[in-house]
């Protein structure tokens, strides 16, 4: 089912199709609120906002709320406590369990009509379903990804070659350590936000068989189990060792700083989600570069990838759920999902016949869309999943072992719960 669906994800964005909606204008008196928390940073994304804005805006009062990674979870519980209205919210179809388990997602399963799905590739809608119920629409998918700067490879001898479409981690670490040795530069950077991708990446890629995964995915295995302290443990050499850009501070780097050691080529590999591989390139005006798949880092052959979609719920504090369908089927209907495709995003639904993709860079930031595994152990707990994202790789490398007691302990709650 895995490979199904990502192939899947993948063939949306290339396939041709058309899905029409139309907008009914209101007076003026007549507007409801529509409450939107769905623009995580970026220019495509803010683009998208606007777009809605423009289609639906003579129909709503569209109300936007700051939408965060870190307090998205606690922004929609603490709306819902309140009786707040809150609409639509853009969250992640595989870790919907933060809502579903406490009721506060609405089923669109009756939302979704034939000719809504038909925009939709077989199989992509299953991300975002639980128990049978549809609680989450994907729009677009995303992985951890890495450009490189060929000409800072090149200045530290190391030839093209080597940068392959897939680098194992070992050969990774020594191509960033060959660029520290006979550069001035770094060898990689990631941004604060996506640090935590390192580490989810490590204990996903630490088993040798999905069979031995997917008990680690259930919590039935220890955060002091050896392999998952070697996982930890290769992150905190990386950063002990000053591969990071800029060394010494290289967990507290914003996109504008790596943005600016792009431009000024002094990074060799930069890390970001696929959706952003376009927009830093653009951003930053690298020429000679690469796209490359994360690094390799265990033996399982099935090399399972951190990743998923991005994608949209109603929270079950809704005011005006008519107005959140609404927008959703513009947000993930043809016109959108053709501009982000042009924009170098990989949709879940189809494209237009005429659509301005360039096809190399698209599989570049969509080859791996297979390898993406469909669950991960923060899906099992709120509390854990807020650690593992906000709080890793730092805690581990400034405490230690203590920061996997504390995981320990919310692993054994979660379990026994």
């Amino acid at each position: 089912m895995k490979k199904k669906i990502w192939a899947a994800v993948l063939a949306g964005t290339l396939a041709l199709s058309t899905v029409g909606s139309s907008v009914v204008a209101y007076a003026d008196d007549e507007k409801q609120d529509l409450v939107i928390m769905i623009t995580n940073p970026g220019e495509v994304n803010n683009a998208v906002e606007e777009r809605l804005k423009e289609k639906l805006g003579d129909k709503y009062n569209i109300i936007t709320k700051t939408w965060d990674s870190a307090s998205v979870e606690q922004t929609v519980k603490t709306a819902a406590a309140a009786g707040e209205q809150l609409d639509l919210v853009q969250y992640w179809p595989n870790q919907m369990n933060s809502f579903t388990s406490v009721g506060l997602a609405t089923d669109l399963t009756d939302y979704m009509d034939d000719e809504w799905k038909e925009g939709f590739e077989e199989g992509t809608l299953d991300m975002g379903t639980y128990d049978g119920k549809l609680y989450n629409v994907p729009y677009k998918t995303v992985y951890p990804t890495m450009i490189a700067d060929l000409s800072v490879t090149r200045e530290a001898g190391i030839d093209d070659s080597e940068i392959k479409d897939q680098m194992t981690w070992d050969e990774f670490l020594d191509i960033c350590r060959r660029i520290q040795e006979n550069t001035d530069k770094s060898g990689a950077a990631v941004q604060t936000e996506y640090a935590c991708w390192l580490v989810r990446n490590a204990v996903m890629q630490t088993w040798d068989t999905d069979e031995e995964l997917d008990k680690w995915n259930a919590g039935e295995v220890s955060f002091k189990d050896p392999k998952i302290v070697a996982a930890f443990d290769k992150i905190k050499d990386v950063f002990d060792e000053g591969l990071f850009y800029p060394g010494e501070g290289a967990l507290a780097v914003t996109q504008d700083q790596i943005y600016g050691a792009m431009s000024a080529h002094k990074i060799g590999f930069a890390l970001f989600p696929t959706t952003m591989v376009k927009a830093a390139i653009d951003s930053t005006g690298l020429t000679d570069y690469k796209v490359c798949d994360y690094p390799a880092m265990g033996s399982n052959p099935t090399n399972p990838l951190l990743g998923g979609c991005d994608g949209y719920f109603v929270p079950t504090c809704a005011k005006n759920i008519d107005g959140a369908i609404e927008a959703m089927k513009y947000l993930t209907g043809e016109e959108i999902n053709t501009f982000r495709a042009e924009n170098g995003q990989v949709t879940t639904g189809k494209v237009a016949e005429d659509a301005d993709i360039d096809q190399d860079f698209m599989t570049s930031i969509s080859r791996c869309s297979s390898q993406i595994y469909p669950t991960e152990i923060i899906n099992i707990d709120a509390e854990l999943s807020d650690y593992m994202q906000n709080q890793m790789p730092a805690n581990y490398i400034y405490s230690g072992e203590s920061s996997l007691d504390e995981l320990e302990a919310l692993r054994v709650a979660a379990t026994e719960n």
